[in-house]
């Protein structure tokens, strides 16, 4: 472990550096031909300019590091720990989602295939990931119509289904396949998804010869059929290359510091599916292509021979032995690439440079509002406050005590982030510990679930309820700006400055008051229900045995619960 202050103690070993962040979470993970000189270089001045990389130094709390013999088991070991910790910092090719991989349950007596967005250490195979949900729907029910797999739970039924009955399924929960005949089948439709289909063509019309010679008629026209709707996939694929070829095209494109890399997979000479992902923060496309070579790879269980791209990565051959390391097999990473193979990647290129213009177009539309811009320049803010999260509470003499918190994104409210809390812990009338109780809970709240840390709390109050979210934070380990907001001159108290006064007109001021107006809204829209609901109750509430039917037909007949006093 390595304290900020002492980075001249790393060792210029090969290795893997784990950035940690508060309470020790891992926020990011690298490797190293030189452990000392890569992590020295995050703080140097050439660094500063970039704003992930500055975003990331400014949450590194301690290093530590893992010296491995070189740097090809430095890059096997950041791909594990990457897979396993999944750090905010490293580059996830997701585009802000979990793209699905389909998985098959190889360790089951009879195996299920079905979508997932999980990934488990379960001795499951696991392909993809797919970028297209829909295609993989299409993909596993085309799969199972010519090689019949259950889909259901992991306890076999002990009827048949619907599947059965409409050929998706070969109905081993009642006996109609052999455990070796279902494996063969599972094994041949793991072919069919990695696109193997001339190798199955002919292992179809082999076992079609081998029980019509042995005058098992019905099974022959079984695999007839299923040799017919292989065939009919087949005719649906386009044919890009003479020789029956397993290759990945892979092409970027670049505007400033976005990258969008497309992925061809061709099996067979076949081009059976396009992925593409986008890429933040990279220094050049050297970088950008080596990062996600090794990200994209290492969840892949089947690697070609052959990755054909017009950019080279960085340490090419050392990624050429990991990939080889992975697929059990030599690989080439190929640049000067000719005829047809250059002519798939001229397409790639084309479709990586369209998606990354309509994503440039989607991005700009959602560029950082001008409210937040200007509050991050009158608070002096590192980043700009673009999740911001706002605390009011609500009560009458200490009565009904209620919080609330609720969350604007980019300057916007964003409903599914609101929350409103019963007071606990504070009898009687005491804002600033009720503002204190809702903090703590709302930060446990975030390291319980390991929600986003957002960049701004609001407090609605002065220095008292200030001061009591600044304890409650540093007992919890946070370090993140917040702001108390009091109504009557809307003076801004933060710590360590003298009170803040915005120009009345100031779009800054606007957004501040919005989000507390919707605060103090949410928490007396909560208030008024526990009040009311209160008010509606009665001393029958407290009886045994009088359910709210009953009471409804003793009101009615005594005409009040007075009247039902003195009955």
């Amino acid at each position: 472990m390595i304290d900020l202050k002492n980075l001249s103690s790393i060792p210029e070993s090969p290795g893997v550096y784990l950035m940690k962040g508060m309470q020790g979470k891992i926020i990011y993970i690298g490797k190293a031909a030189n452990l000392k000189k890569r992590v020295v270089s995050y703080f140097s001045k050439d660094a500063s300019g970039e704003p992930r990389t500055e975003r990331l130094v400014r949450k590194i709390e301690i290093i530590d590091f893992i010296i491995t013999n070189n740097e090809i088991d430095a890059l096997i070991l950041e791909a594990n720990l990457i897979k396993l910790h999944k750090p905010q910092f490293n580059v996830k090719f997701r585009d802000d989602k979990k793209y699905p991989f389909i998985k098959v349950t190889l360790k089951e007596k009879y195996p299920r295939i079905f979508q997932t967005r999980i990934i488990n250490k379960d001795g499951s195979l696991y392909l993809g990931p797919y970028t297209d949900v829909k295609a993989v729907k299409r993909v596993i029910k085309m799969g199972r119509k010519i090689f019949p797999v259950r889909t259901c739970g992991k306890r076999i039924p002990k009827t048949d289904c619907l599947d059965y009955h409409i050929g998706l399924c070969s109905a081993p929960c009642i006996s109609l396949i052999s455990q070796d005949e279902y494996r063969r089948a599972v094994n041949n439709l793991i072919k069919f998804l990695n696109g193997k289909h001339a190798y199955l063509q002919q292992e179809l019309e082999e076992q079609m010869k081998r029980n019509s010679d042995q005058l098992h008629f019905e099974k022959a026209q079984v695999i007839k059929d299923r040799l017919f709707a292989l065939k009919k996939i087949q005719n649906k694929q386009k044919v890009v290359l003479p020789r029956k070829l397993d290759i990945d095209i892979i092409a970027i494109a670049q505007d400033k510091s976005d990258y969008c890399i497309v992925v061809d997979e061709v099996r067979d000479g076949m081009l059976i599916y396009q992925h593409h992902y986008f890429l933040k923060g990279m220094s050049n496309t050297e970088e950008a292509i080596e990062t996600f070579l090794t990200g994209y790879y290492g969840e892949k269980q089947f690697i070609p021979q052959e990755i054909i791209t017009d950019t080279l990565p960085n340490n090419k051959s050392m990624i050429e032995q990991w990939l080889m390391i992975r697929g059990k097999h030599p690989v080439k990473i190929i640049k000067n690439a000719k005829k047809e193979k250059h002519a798939l990647l001229s397409m790639a290129n084309k479709n990586a440079d369209l998606l990354l213009k309509n994503f440039i177009a989607k991005k700009d539309e959602q560029k950082v509002s001008r409210s937040v811009l200007d509050l991050q320049k009158y608070l002096k803010l590192k980043i700009a406050p673009l999740r911001i999260e706002a605390f009011d509470v609500s009560n009458i003499m200490g009565e009904f005590a209620v919080g609330s918190s609720v969350l604007f994104v980019n300057g916007k409210p964003i409903k599914s982030g609101y929350l409103h809390y019963s007071i606990r812990a504070v009898k009687g009338i005491n804002d600033v510990a009720m503002i204190k109780e809702v903090i703590t809970r709302r930060l446990n709240r975030i390291i319980k679930l390991k929600q986003d840390i957002p960049d701004l709390f609001l407090v609605d109050g002065g220095e008292g309820q200030l001061k009591a979210s600044l304890s409650v934070m540093k007992q919890l380990g946070f370090k993140f700006p917040v702001i108390g907001i009091a109504k009557k001159y809307e003076n801004i108290y933060m710590q360590g400055r003298k009170v803040v006064c915005l120009p009345g007109d100031s779009p800054a001021l606007k957004l501040l008051k919005a989000i507390r107006d919707e605060s103090h809204r949410f928490a007396i829209q909560y208030y008024r229900k526990l009040h009311t609901k209160s008010l509606s109750s009665s001393i029958l509430d407290n009886l045994r045995g009088i359910g709210s039917e009953k009471k409804k037909r003793l009101i009615k007949h005594f005409g009040s619960v007075k009247k039902l006093r003195t009955a």
